[in-house]
């Protein structure tokens, strides 16, 4: 099922207007930690209260200007969860896991709603607002899938955060939308950053404050 929020124009470069002024008001002023990100994006953006894995949302069409609802059947479930296989001996092996699971969650939601053709950053499908995602939809998917983990209990080193922005129109670049995690045992901060990366690439992880500083990949062009 898909769900039509009603919001169908957008800017060339990652975000629309509405968007980065809805998400600074609503993140600045809900500062959420731990499992409590994601229920921050079910209030937004009318997800489920509690993530199923028969309902796992996915934002598509720029802004999460559509939602598609996807049901995970236990093959799939045992796709994503691969990664996972064993547990990680340390915080820095569990972000690798964490990488690996979120490319095959692409891979899954990529064929069950239809975006599977889904470039990295925005210019790869300009004009196009379905499969292309921008950074909101990536940032709230990767977020979503990052949850499900959490709630299955598959987080053992990490805590889901919520979203992180950095960039203002007026200074700082463009703005731009993370998911983010926070490690448990010393607080540190890293981005899980999905819109560089074509669907089903594992994502880049960076600590926040070298992200906040600009980062990209090298030779990335938007």
């Amino acid at each position: 099922m898909t769900l039509k929020l009603g919001r169908h124009w957008h800017w060339i470069i990652c975000m629309r207007w509405f968007d980065v002024m809805l998400l600074v008001t609503f993140f600045g002023t809900h500062a959420a930690i731990g499992g409590e990100a994601y229920e921050e994006l079910a209030r937004l953006y009318d997800y489920p209260a509690r993530l199923g894995r028969d309902a796992v949302p996915v934002c598509f069409g720029h802004g999460c200007s559509s939602v598609r609802r996807i049901a995970l059947q236990p093959a799939d479930w045992q796709q994503v969860t691969r990664p996972f296989a064993q547990a990680a001996v340390d915080a820095a092996g569990e972000r690798e896991q964490i990488r690996h699971a979120i490319a095959e969650m692409e891979r899954v939601a990529g064929r069950l709603a239809d975006t599977a053709d889904d470039r990295a950053g925005d210019i790869g499908g300009f004009g196009v607002l379905r499969p292309q995602l921008d950074c909101v939809d990536e940032s709230s998917n990767t977020t979503t899938y990052l949850s499900l983990f959490e709630q299955a209990g598959l987080l053992k080193w990490h805590s889901v955060q919520p979203i992180v922005r950095r960039g203002y129109f007026l200074v700082g670049g463009w703005p731009h939308y993370s998911a983010l995690l926070q490690e448990n045992a010393n607080g540190d901060l890293w981005v899980v950053d999905s819109w560089f990366r074509d669907n089903g690439q594992p994502p880049d992880v960076v600590d926040l404050a070298t992200w906040k500083d600009g980062w990209k990949p090298a030779g990335f062009v938007f």
